[in-house]
């Protein structure tokens, strides 16, 4: 009998815990109970000592495509201009998830990754996509801006007038133009994708979970510091991790020629 959660997770016994977004039958679409336990994923994750990586993939055929779209509510009465724009929701809360993580997130893109699921695949650190996914956002094209960090993400992947070229004509990128445009790293055979998303989470797995930390820290703030504060941010991070066993043993295994054993301490 399949496993009918919305969002699995299993780590596995080289501490990479795979996240899958599971409601194959609509392509993925996130709920917002799917937000809710897709956030909570991250975030255990991200505490968790006995993980050192992250894979995110869908279900089936899709990645995401989007976020479910179902009916209204409210008190009967619409609210100024300003109000309805600058409302806070779920993708805010989960977009940040991502961003405050503590170890790296890969994206292994299977298929379609569409409107609030574009958002989703720009906020991983990596990723790998599929030679049959696509990806871009369509939000444009129902009227709409974009949301979960996407309009944040992709100028910073792909400049500021491709980033324009992209969300004005809401069209959708195939693979080898993911990557093209800088948006995946590299395309990968549909069916060998989890196994070279896992593949690569491991290979962070062995290395130093607290390095991996500071680094993904660093890389998250760049983009939102003044120079000189980002190189007193910088500094302090590695002043710690000198200080640490790990940034010892770095130094002593490089000493004796050997491969380093680290221990996240």
């Amino acid at each position: 009998m399949s496993d009918e959660r919305p969002i699995l997770t299993n780590v596995d016994e080289h501490g990479v815990m795979l996240v899958t977004i599971n409601r194959p039958e609509v392509m993925n679409a996130l709920s917002t109970e799917m937000m809710t336990l897709l956030e909570e994923a991250i975030s255990e994750a991200s505490v968790r000592d006995d993980v050192y990586a992250m894979v995110l993939t869908g279900a089936g055929r899709g990645f995401c495509a989007g976020a479910e779209i179902g009916g209204g509510g409210g008190d009967g009465g619409e609210p100024p201009r300003r109000q309805r724009v600058d409302r806070r929701g779920n993708s805010t809360r989960m977009a940040l998830a991502f961003s405050e993580c503590d170890v790296p997130i890969i994206g292994a893109i299977n298929g379609p990754a569409v409107g609030a699921g574009f958002g989703v695949a720009l906020c991983c650190d990596v990723r790998l996509i599929a030679d049959t996914a696509r990806m871009g956002s369509i939000f444009i094209k129902r009227g709409l801006a974009a949301d979960y960090g996407a309009a944040y993400w992709l100028p910073r992947l792909v400049g500021i007038a491709k980033a324009h070229e992209l969300f004005y004509s809401g069209d959708l990128l195939n693979a080898e133009e993911c990557v093209e445009w800088g948006i995946a790293n590299r395309v990968v055979p549909a069916d060998q994708l989890v196994d070279e998303a896992l593949a690569y989470g491991r290979m962070i797995a062995n290395g130093p979970p607290m390095g991996y930390t500071g680094v993904r820290r660093m890389l998250q703030r760049s983009t939102d510091m003044s120079m000189t504060h980002f190189l007193e941010y910088e500094w302090s991070t590695q002043v710690a991790l000198l200080a640490s066993e790990d940034g010892k043993e770095g130094f002593r295994a490089f000493a004796e020629r050997r491969d380093p054993q680290f221990q996240g301490r």
